[in-house]
């Protein structure tokens, strides 16, 4: 269960007499503090931050040049914002989203409208239609630049979704961080340096009587009018929480200095710190463990097809306000029923491969679907075609043994299981239909008709470097023409004899998948194309199941039981003689 905290500051932020007020968390919208944060207000400046995003969705080349018309000059008063562009001047689309987002440039915004769509009014559609995208119903734009109009407002709640869409653009977030740019105009006609009007990030020398410098300030924009007051539209991050708040309206006087919305939002940032956490899962209870029945699985499977699967939660975590997480806890979480992949759960199943999602609700409400990962194999009767992968068909049948020696010769043949498939760390020979996989069994390596064992097999492909040294990196494929080293259980296939089959001899890898032990010729495995898999060849020498293996040893069990049978009748006929002397004389022979 999450440990309660005191919301102490909640007082003060209802003492703040800002009309309109909001404060969200940007990852998920939450709103953790409001007042009239759904009535109508005026943005003033702060407009240009939609300004902004459209310009800089609208345009592919910030480097462009553009020359400015009368519309940099018209329409301003005296007391306006304005970068100071003139008619003639030619800058960049760069040049003025800065002149825009620092120093509130109103001349910018008109410029900017004018060179990406060629109108005011062609520009100002745009920003409603984008308003309508992002959610903001209750905005309306008539102009880019924000100078008052009654048909020009918003909302405190829309302006949080915009300065939340706005802050995914990474440019719009490096324009807004930005203390200090210079503009240069083309012909030499103008140049001048700027600084941002945002007090949270930037204190101007020999101008503010205030420091409200915040040092988890991101960025964000001011405005003012005298009918919308002063307002401000700011983000904040601290550890991994970004933050949004807005406060519009506060009336241009002395009790409501240019500085008080500085103190209010840091205020709501550190209220909104205190009050939004964030828990990884390990803080609750929560299964993440499924049984998940396969199709078409090995009859002789000791789970009877049932496979082992996670959905990996590890790194998920839960975040929102301490007050509606306090009452969370283990039981607060479920499972919905996981979709499965028909296909994905017909066996063979590896370890790793997605079966299906799941999702997990929390309160009933879904909170996350995940990738359901296998975290146990089983073996089937078919396989899917990947490659070099042909349909598997396990040898049911009589006549050949579960497990089987390897061995070596220098004649690869067609037929007699000289012919291997590599396939999700599993690796293969067949001959009809009765299928052997490799493993290592100990010290040595042999063929099981049961793919169950085989899973954990590896390729470590031969790499010769341009200065001609020699490694062996792990491979998740096998490829004609290459090399590897066939590695299980920490032990590699070798090309010598080893009692009955070839040795496994053990070898060292690292973090990084390379072999750091040394590597002899005779555990080198060239892999050479046939058909639908590879032939083998270590040293002139092709791998194969020994398949005289198994009929060898039938013939011995059978010479043995015959000469067992010969044995028991001698000893039988034997016996009765004793038993029955006079029968020896009991017939005579006449010569005729």
């Amino acid at each position: 269960m999450i440990p309660s905290a005191a919301s102490a500051t909640k007082s003060q932020l209802d003492a703040i007499t800002t009309p309109h007020i909001i404060l969200m968390e940007a990852g998920s919208g939450s709103v953790l503090y409001e007042k009239a944060a759904y009535s109508r207000a005026y943005p003033a400046s702060t407009t240009k931050i939609m300004t902004c995003i459209v310009a800089l969705e609208t345009c592919s080349d910030l480097d462009r040049q553009y020359q400015c018309g009368y519309e940099a000059e018209n329409g301003f008063y005296s007391q306006s914002s304005l970068l100071g562009l003139k008619h003639g001047y030619i800058v960049t689309i760069r040049d003025m989203l800065y002149g825009l987002m620092l120093c509130s440039g109103n001349d910018c915004g008109a410029c900017l409208a004018v060179a990406t769509c060629g109108s005011m009014e062609g520009f100002v559609e745009l920003m409603n239609r984008k308003a309508q995208d992002i959610g903001m119903t209750e905005t309306h734009y008539t102009n880019a630049h924000g100078l008052h109009n009654d048909e020009h407002y918003t909302t405190a709640y829309d302006m949080a979704l915009l300065m939340r869409y706005a802050l995914g653009n990474q440019t719009f977030r490096e324009i807004i961080r930005t203390l200090e740019y210079t503009v240069v105009e083309a012909n030499g006609k103008f140049t001048k340096t700027i600084q941002t009007s945002n007090k949270l990030l930037f204190t101007k020398p020999d101008i503010d009587w205030e420091d409200n410098i915040y040092q988890y300030a991101i960025g964000g924009k001011t405005g003012e009018t005298n009918i919308a007051g002063y307002c401000l539209v700011e983000a904040a991050e601290k550890d991994g929480v970004t933050l949004i708040t807005v406060l519009f309206g506060d009336p241009n006087n002395y009790v409501t200095s240019p500085y008080y919305r500085f103190h209010n939002a840091k205020l709501l940032f550190e209220y909104g710190f205190a009050q939004y956490v964030s828990y990884d899962m390990a803080h609750f209870n929560v299964p993440y463990s499924f049984n998940v029945q396969s199709t078409g699985f090995d009859p002789d499977d000791p789970a009877n097809g049932v496979v082992t699967a996670e959905v990996d939660i590890s790194e998920l975590e839960i975040k929102g306000a301490l007050s509606d997480l306090s009452g969370i806890t283990d039981q607060s979480f479920s499972w919905e029923e996981p979709e499965l992949d028909p296909d994905a759960v017909k066996a063979p199943i590896s370890i790793g491969d997605k079966l299906g999602t799941a999702t997990l609700l929390c309160n009933g409400q879904p909170f996350y679907t995940g990738d359901l990962i296998a975290t146990t194999a089983v073996g089937s009767d078919q396989k899917g075609n990947n490659g070099k992968q042909s349909d598997i068909i396990k040898d049911n049948s009589s006549g050949s043994r579960d497990v089987c020696n390897l061995t070596v010769s220098k004649n690869g043949g067609d037929a007699e299981y000289t012919v291997w498939v590599y396939y999700k760390n599993t690796m293969f020979t067949m001959k009809e239909l009765k299928w052997h996989y490799l493993f290592c069994d100990g010290e040595v390596f042999r063929s099981a008709r049961v793919p169950g064992v085989t899973y954990d097999l590896m390729l470590y492909k031969r790499v010769t470097d341009e200065d001609g040294s020699v490694s062996y990196v792990y491979s998740e494929n096998a490829e004609a023409g290459e090399s590897y080293v066939i590695v299980s259980q920490g032990r590699a296939l070798q090309a010598v004899k080893k009692g009955r089959s070839l040795a496994a001899v053990p070898v060292v890898t690292d973090e990084q998948g390379n072999i750091t032990s040394q590597v002899a010729d005779n555990m080198v495995w060239t892999f050479y194309e046939n058909g639908t898999g590879y032939q083998l060849i270590s040293n002139g020498l092709y791998l194969h199941r020994s398949d005289g293996d198994g009929l060898l040893f039938w013939i011995l069990i059978g010479v043995l039981a015959i000469a067992l049978i010969i044995v028991i009748r001698l000893l039988a006929t034997s016996r009765s003689r004793r038993r029955n002397p006079r029968r020896r004389g009991k017939y005579k022979i006449y010569r005729m």
